[in-house]
């Protein structure tokens, strides 16, 4: 049985190019709660960040139409670096994951996805996200 993850109040940001696997992810994510938003370039992923600083989070396909995944998140981290993006691409190459974070992800998975490393993933950064939250609150109170 899958697990039940409710992140009612969650962002998330698809960056994906290829209707199948967005549709794919959009299946996956609409059992969470979570709003999401979508683009189909790097362009327009930048452009959405700008304009909504309540995105929690980034699922960003490496290999897009136009400018890459890598600079599209280099650009993103620019504008909200506390932003998590979690780096998706079907070309697991040598060397791919070294690139994502060097280009500022904080994650990488593999297609195709697999659902509960997608979910699994995603709650580990959302879970993060709210235990720095805390400590700062608690650091800065003070």
């Amino acid at each position: 049985m899958m697990k039940k993850y409710k992140w009612h109040d969650k962002v998330v940001l698809l960056v994906e190019d290829d209707p199948s696997s967005l549709l794919l992810l959009q299946t996956i994510l609409s059992h969470t709660g979570a709003k999401l938003l979508v683009a189909e370039d790097g362009e327009t992923a930048i452009e959405l960040v700008r304009e909504n600083n309540d995105i929690d989070m980034v699922l960003m396909d490496i290999r897009l139409t136009g400018i890459s995944g890598l600079q599209a998140t280099e650009r993103i981290k620019k504008i909200a670096p506390d932003i998590t993006v979690i780096a998706q691409t079907a070309c697991a190459v040598l060397g791919d994951m070294d690139m994502c974070l060097r280009a500022g992800c904080n994650a990488y998975i593999t297609k195709p996805l697999h659902t509960d490393t997608l979910l699994e993933t995603m709650d580990y950064y959302f879970k993060r996200a709210v235990a720095q939250d805390i400590l700062d609150s608690v650091y800065f109170s003070n």
